[in-house]
């Protein structure tokens, strides 16, 4: 079934791609802030929450930033806050449903069912639930829950239900029925957290085990590249983009501690005419450029120029560099900012590997006690493509032969939060994040025809 499908997704080479066949690109919007979500309840697929003004005004920032983008479909989940949402964005965008080739409310991109627990708060759920709680973040796939019938409803439903793997399916329907109709299209789907984690994972080949590895914010935007060929595989281009909103890093959700990873690609060659062994604080800076002048909107500062200055404010404790091509040089450009950081460099390839060992053997000794450290420590990793993948791919449960499905951008920076709650699993808060008004345009425009894409990545 599911299980089995997801096994084939997997399975399937690179090689099968068809180059310069159209692909399905897929722009996925959670809703904005809603009643409940400011209140902090569990909503689940009840439709009684409705959209703060604070989720109204990010909905048009969204529409603000997707602008000029060709949105040839749109499919929103039929519940109030997402329908609003939808309106809000299209509305900021210039358009309506009518201008749309089509404007469906499918009932599968509905949130997950959490019959029990729709409308109670978080914190009442993890108190009075706390063995079902306990496996619902730790054991999604097994998660059980009584299904409470509508009280209208003459139907006869099943007894018991497993939200996670309905919701899986659910998803897998989803793409099966409607990629076929979009091929070389661009699509906007306005969706929910899990609905939205679910459709990702589908797509991807990861396993509902992995429900909690990725976050989705309020508005938060991710894009994922489909084949376009019979079997749709798809390639993630980005994961809950918030610089739309004004954040510069997405905020942890749950839990506000542990360890956060900045995860910058580098170069694969060393640039010309620059000795690692002469780097120093005269020469970081080559162009000449007053820190104190930086605006990250010019687009005419280089890259790194902007990405340092993005990330100015942000208190970055250590960084972590490679020690082949330009990793080290790259590192000290972004940290220009920050004279106090502590700066490692790792001479082991295999420090993804060893990296998540270590965390692995913290936590099943300090399994019932709580961390040492009461705030949030921010390392910054440098390194090449391939290891940045990794380091992602051990979050989502991705093989190595699978480190084809994720994209990872040079001067974009994609983050991981290690929680230090142990009910709470590492999650990829998001990829290729990009400085500048312009963020979400500019993944867009440097995409090209998903088959091509896919298979030219397997390379890097």
């Amino acid at each position: 079934m599911l299980w089995e499908l997801n096994k084939l997704r997997s399975d399937l080479k690179t090689q099968s791609f068809y180059e310069g066949t159209p692909g399905t690109r897929v722009i996925l919007v959670r809703h904005g802030q809603s009643t409940y979500n400011a209140q902090g309840r569990h909503q689940g697929s009840s439709d009684e929450s409705v959209l703060t003004q604070a989720g109204i005004d990010s909905a048009q920032k969204i529409g603000v930033s997707l602008r000029g983008i060709a949105i040839d479909g749109l499919y929103a989940s039929p519940l109030k806050r997402a329908q609003e949402t939808a309106r809000e964005i299209l509305t900021t965008m210039g358009l309506c449903a009518d201008d749309l080739k089509l404007n469906a409310r499918p009932w599968d991109l509905r949130e997950i069912d959490l019959h029990g627990w729709q409308g109670l708060p978080l914190k009442y759920v993890q108190e009075q639930f706390a063995d079902d709680y306990r496996c619902w973040r730790q054991r999604p796939h097994e998660f059980c829950m009584k299904v409470i019938p509508h009280q209208s409803s003459s139907v006869k439903t099943k007894e018991y239900c497993f939200p996670v793997l309905d919701l899986y399916e659910r998803a897998q329907n989803f793409w099966e029925n409607i990629l076929p109709h979009h091929v070389g299209q661009t699509l906007l789907l306005v969706g929910h957290s899990g609905i939205n984690r679910a459709l990702i994972a589908t797509a991807l080949g990861l396993t509902p085990d992995r429900y909690h590895a990725m976050q989705q914010s309020n508005c938060g935007i991710s894009i994922l590249n489909f084949s376009g060929d019979d079997r749709q595989q798809a390639q993630i281009e980005a994961l809950n983009l918030t610089t739309q909103l004004g954040e510069t890093l997405p905020k942890p959700k749950g839990d506000s501690q542990g360890l956060r990873l900045l995860l910058v690609p580098s170069g694969h060659t060393e640039p010309k005419n620059t000795n690692p062994q002469n780097i120093n604080s005269q020469n970081i800076n080559s162009q000449n450029i007053n820190p104190q002048n930086i605006n990250p909107q010019n687009t005419n500062l280089q890259p790194i120029q902007k990405l340092a200055k993005f990330l100015e404010k942000v208190f970055i404790d250590f960084s972590i560099s490679g020690d082949i091509g330009n990793s080290q040089i790259l590192a000290e450009q972004i940290l220009q900012y920050h004279p106090a950081t502590v700066q490692l460099q790792v001479l082991r390839e295999d420090f993804p590997r060893i990296w998540q060992k270590t965390i692995e053997a913290n936590n099943s000794v300090s399994s019932s006690k709580s961390t040492s450290s009461d705030r949030l420590v921010t390392g910054l990793v440098v390194a090449r493509p391939s290891i940045i993948k990794s380091l992602i791919g051990q979050v989502l449960g991705l093989d190595s032969d699978e480190l084809y499905k994720l994209q990872v951008h040079q001067e974009k920076i994609s983050v991981i939060h290690y929680p230090s709650s142990q009910q709470r699993a590492p999650m990829l808060q998001a990829i290729n994040i990009s400085p500048g008004e312009q963020a979400i345009t500019s993944i867009l425009d440097s995409s090209v025809s998903s088959s091509s894409f896919i298979t030219s990545s397997i390379l890097n």
